[in-house]
């Protein structure tokens, strides 16, 4: 897990470094493609509203794969499945809601109006609300839950392995379809993607760390004729 935080943080501080001066920047009211960073040039795309539907729907299925754990998990153990992740998805959506506010960053669309359809008043209002990727960054949450709950309290499950794979492209395919549809950058999705998995992460394994619920799943006993051995996982 402290691997996955590092991984995480690294991938935060790159993206910084990949986009300096347009995170806070005032939107200019005649954009340019010339301005943006080399990197996100390569993969920038005019709006395109069915890949944009699209995103929409992968990010919700990531958002419920955590549901899987009901097939799984006994009913005593749901309250408290839906309150940790209840608290993964309200952290992730306070960080993005926070940065949204924070940051301005023009959406790739802007820089292609006529690839916009007639009724696009949402559309521009959203404009400059492009760091970081919303649906990234729920989607990643989602998958990364699922899989620090099979992980962590869940190991055996004939599920784990099939649920896990399909979380995690559910949440990349949400992300190179914010890219694909002209919604986001892509360093605003790779934002999204640290953001969500680090929350996803973080709250099962401290809850697995510390919860008195969950210490039966790091502590085992085997007593012998003559000795007694008891494990525990940290």
């Amino acid at each position: 897990m402290r691997v996955v935080f590092r991984r995480c943080l690294f991938l935060l501080v790159l993206v910084c470094v990949l986009v300096p001066g347009q995170l806070l920047a005032d939107p200019a009211p005649e954009l340019s493609p010339s301005s943006i960073n080399s990197f996100d040039s390569l993969f920038m795309y005019p709006y395109s509203e069915p890949l944009s539907v699209t995103s929409d729907i992968t990010q919700y299925l990531s958002l419920l794969t955590p549901a899987v754990l009901s097939f799984t998990a006994p009913p005593s153990d749901w309250v408290e499945i839906s309150v940790l992740y209840a608290t993964s998805a309200l952290m992730s959506f306070g960080t993005r809601t926070a940065l949204k506010h924070a940051i301005e960053r023009n959406r790739p669309y802007m820089y292609d109006l006529d690839s916009l359809p007639s009724n696009s008043e949402e559309l521009l209002a959203d404009g400059t609300d492009s760091f970081p990727s919303g649906h990234s960054i729920m989607a990643f949450t989602g998958a990364a839950f699922t899989q620090s709950l099979f992980s962590l309290k869940y190991a055996d499950s004939p599920y784990r392995k099939a649920a896990t794979i399909t979380a995690w492209s559910l949440a990349g395919a949400t992300a190179v379809l914010r890219v694909a549809s002209g919604n986001h950058f892509v360093t605003d999705v790779l934002a999204g993607a640290a953001i969500g998995s680090f929350y996803g992460f973080v709250v099962p394994y401290l809850a697995w760390k510390f919860l008195p619920s969950w210490q039966g799943d790091r502590l085992s006993v085997a007593v012998g004729p003559t000795t007694a051995v008891m494990n525990i996982t940290f």
